[in-house]
């Protein structure tokens, strides 16, 4: 899609892909950055002139030298629920669903306290085979990453025309920060490049995702935590819905909040605070100490 892009920009322009395997794709994935660490050093090597993330996957700490010089358009940022048919209100009790990610099973634990989640990994045509053969009642994948497989284009004449989709409102389960974002970095002293993947900048993604992204840097727990925020334009500039929960969703705090385009960083910083007033902080602390070994 970039290198398409890249060469309808500029005819003549010579665009080679190069394949970087992660600590993520190993299967080292509580690696802080683990996605995204191996592409970072062989942009700093001079390996490579562009590096393309999915945003969600980017440590919110910047890496001295580089610079995230362009935010694609961004796709769908819904969750879908994928079952042999059922949706989640009317999935039986004790149904198996299958997701690794906390934000999602916390959210889902507090409208469904009665279901078993288990961990999901692989590609997505393993996941839906394991759906397919029984293993899950239902799963849990990013819309965004369906369509641009292209698989919801032509659902009903692919291999998975069994399964249903059942896409969930980004107030039912908050994105991820950042998520359904792609994004391009680069050196930051690399004027060249930085010029050539301008014009694929857009502006209005940039914001909302960099408000996200605020909001879960002021809570210090990175994709670990399961905290949600999603960002998007309305009549006052922008809003913004965020979440905190408890992995078991016990305790869930969610708002709202509006804000201005030209401050971003700004609006989803205070609209951490507003939450941490209601014992949000209290909440991520209890999980970091969990996880980190300590006593919640």
């Amino acid at each position: 899609m970039v290198q398409e892009s890249l060469q309808r920009l500029h005819p003549g322009l010579d665009v080679e892909i190069v394949t970087i395997r992660t600590s993520g794709d190993r299967g080292e994935r509580e690696r802080l950055g683990a996605f995204v660490r191996e592409i970072q050093e062989a942009l700093l090597a001079n390996q490579v002139d562009v590096a393309l993330h999915c945003l969600k996957d980017l440590p919110t700490e910047p890496v001295p030298g580089l610079s995230l010089s362009a935010y694609l358009e961004r796709e769908d940022a819904r969750d879908t629920l994928i079952s042999r048919g059922p949706g989640l209100e009317s999935l039986p009790e004790g149904s198996v669903i299958g997701t690794g990610s906390l934000r999602r099973t916390s959210q889902i634990a507090n409208v469904r306290n009665d279901v078993v989640f288990k961990p999901l990994v692989g590609n997505v045509d393993t996941r839906m085979r394991k759906l397919i053969e029984g293993e899950y009642d239902a799963i849990v994948l990013a819309l965004a990453g369906l369509k641009r497989l292209g698989l919801m284009e032509d659902w009903g004449r692919s291999e998975y025309k069994e399964l249903v989709v059942w896409p969930k409102s980004v107030e039912t389960i908050v994105p991820a920060p950042g998520q359904a974002v792609l994004v391009l970095e680069t050196r930051e002293a690399d004027a060249a490049a930085i010029e050539l993947i301008s014009p694929l900048h857009h502006s209005l993604t940039s914001a909302c995702s960099r408000a996200e992204r605020s909001f879960l840097q002021a809570f210090g727990g990175g994709c670990s935590v399961p905290i949600g925020a999603y960002a998007q334009v309305n009549e006052h500039g922008f809003g913004m819905i965020g979440c905190v929960a408890s992995p078991d969703g016990k305790q869930y705090l969610k708002g709202n909040r509006n804000g201005s385009l030209d401050a971003p960083e700004e609006m989803g910083a205070e609209f951490a605070r507003e939450l941490g007033g209601h014992g949000a902080f209290e909440i991520v602390q209890a999980v970091l100490a969990t996880r980190d070994g300590g006593i919640a």
